[in-house]
């Protein structure tokens, strides 16, 4: 049992540096959202340490050697920055390929102050853009800031359809409405541009009604649909996280037209709409 553990202890050191090709499943999106101009993140600098000659640190979606590679360091790098805090024995990093994810921090030394991080200030939300490299079942974090340590503020999913973000990245993260109405900033990898015009202004679509959902589980999600019938494309969703909503005064065919969460017009079926007012 000792020498068991041992190898397997060993395996996992391995890992972690590259030395050792390990299948990965999948891995989970995990993205930020935007923050205010103002709004500062801790970083801290670091090198390399405890790696062989010609040797690499792989860079992970995730905290563990089982997650999907995004990137490698190594000793000729000199120094990166990453978060100051650990998360299981690993930190997240920013790669050499400009990628963030995680590395064991058995293979960093600190090796200058901790230092404050800007967070860039939002750009115009003037392109569009849906959800790519992300299982159905799966969501996007939207965060604070450009970076997978800052604090979540909101979600993506495929189902949510198209939704407003900046032109341009920044440090691989571009900066999105999620589908809370939220502003933040998702991985650039995670997202697909479509095209430079901006959405229907539908927020400010003229609804004569405002609506709350009903008879929906707490962590339930209402589609919205392009029109009358589940037969159509989604083109958003609702949560009852999301409150209050502007909609049509009249349904049709017990359908009422409304406003989903991102922004977008669609259809939902009024069996899920509890007029609030109007």
């Amino acid at each position: 049992m000792k020498v068991a553990k041992r190898v397997a202890s060993g395996l996992t050191i391995c890992a972690a540096a590259g030395w050792l090709a390990v299948a990965a499943p999948p891995a989970h999106a995990t993205a930020p959202p935007a923050g205010a101009p103002t709004l500062q993140t801790a970083a801290c600098t670091y090198q390399l340490t405890n790696l062989r000659t010609g040797g690499y640190l792989n860079v992970r979606t995730s905290p563990a050697t089982t997650s999907r590679r995004v990137g490698t360091l190594k000793p000729s790098d000199g120094t990166f920055t990453g978060s100051c805090a650990a998360t299981r024995g690993w930190f997240s990093v920013t790669s050499s390929n400009g990628r963030t994810g995680w590395v064991s921090g058995h293979y960093l030394r600190r090796s200058g102050p901790v230092h404050r991080v800007a967070v860039p200030k939002t750009p115009s939300l003037t392109c569009t853009y849906l959800v790519a490299n992300v299982r159905r079942a799966s969501y996007l974090n939207v965060r604070s800031a450009p970076g997978v340590h800052a604090r979540r503020v909101g979600t993506l999913r495929v189902s949510d359809g198209r939704f407003s973000g900046g032109c341009a990245s920044s440090r691989g993260w571009v900066a999105v409405r999620s589908s809370n109405g939220r502003t933040g900033w998702a991985a650039a990898h995670y997202v697909r541009k479509t095209t430079r015009t901006p959405l229907a202004a539908s927020a400010s679509r003229p609804w004569g009604c405002t609506y709350q959902l009903t008879h929906v589980q707490p962590n339930g999600v209402v589609t919205v649909y392009k029109s009358r019938g589940t037969t159509y494309e989604p083109v958003g969703t609702l949560r009852l996280s999301d409150g209050r909503f502007g909609g049509g005064c009249t349904a049709t065919q017990g359908w009422v037209p409304v406003t989903s969460s991102n922004g977008r017009p669609g259809w939902v079926s009024d069996y899920y709409l509890q007029r609030v007012t109007g």
